[in-house]
């Protein structure tokens, strides 16, 4: 009786395990599979070539339980969300650490995939949240997560470089040629316009310490509120135009329907 309580408790675990491989996003699948490896009384079991330790199993199903969680929060709750991926990251380095991650190596074969390496992982999406998210306040606070999250994308051998573009993209700084003010953060406060600059303005640009024209001198630097503002004014004017023209074509194809129809009166009249 036993022994039948013993494998049918080892059959709930295979089929647990099949059902969170299936559904990898799933909380509940890794909670299910938790609680069939709580009812093993034995310390190892074998999947296909692979010794498996039951506490190391449910060590990592737990972290997987609290990366889903952390994944799942809101991108406009960023802070959290990137400590929450923080502390799931420090949580594979040091149960994990160096040991290939179980899960990896019992489904695909491979134990190249180690908690360190997941650990450089979260700790990159982490920052990235954190990056993009306090962008719209903090650029250069956004410019600083950035660097980190490349830097960690580097040391798993990804190019980081969106990191890197976005890093750069948030660091750089300029005036507004229009209302003067100094602004960080380039596409996001501030962009640059296509304009004709005068050697006179050049000549004054280059005694200026923050720009507020390229290094070519083909564009100005352009604040968002001022640029949405004339934008949205040149909109305005472009839809005045755009009404008037054609008031007067509707107009002037109802002069020429009158017309029309006052000629086919008169070829009506002389049949």
């Amino acid at each position: 009786m036993q022994k039948g309580c013993k494998n049918a408790d080892m059959a709930n675990v295979y089929m647990r395990l099949i059902e969170m491989h299936n559904n990898r996003g799933s909380i509940s699948a890794y909670q299910n599979l938790r609680l069939a490896l709580s009812k093993l009384s034995e310390p190892t079991f074998k999947f296909g070539l692979t010794t498996v330790e039951v506490a190391t199993l449910d060590q990592e199903a737990d972290l997987d339980i609290q990366e889903i969680r952390a994944f799942d929060m809101s991108d406009s709750d960023y802070m959290n969300k990137g400590q929450a991926l923080i502390e799931v990251a420090s949580g594979f380095a040091s149960v994990v650490g160096d040991n290939p991650i179980r899960l990896q190596e019992m489904f695909k074969g491979t134990n190249e995939f180690n908690g360190t390496k997941e650990s450089l992982i979260l700790q990159a999406c982490a920052y990235e949240v954190m990056g993009k998210g306090i962008a719209m306040v903090k650029p250069k606070q956004a410019s600083e997560y950035l660097q980190m999250a490349y830097n960690f994308r580097r040391q798993i051998g990804d190019s980081g470089e969106e990191d890197l573009r976005l890093m750069k993209m948030y660091a750089n700084s300029a005036k507004c040629w229009i209302c003067g003010r100094p602004v960080a953060g380039e596409s996001l406060h501030f962009v640059a316009v296509k304009s004709r600059i005068t050697p006179m303005f050049q000549e004054a640009e280059n005694n200026e310490g923050v720009k507020s024209t390229s290094e070519g001198f083909g564009e100005i630097y352009m604040c968002m509120p001022c640029y949405t503002s004339i934008s949205n004014r040149a909109d305005q004017i472009a839809r005045g135009y755009h009404n008037t023209a054609m008031n007067e074509i509707r107009a002037a194809e109802a002069r020429l329907q009158a017309q029309i129809n006052s000629l086919r009166c008169s070829i009506n009249s002389i049949r």
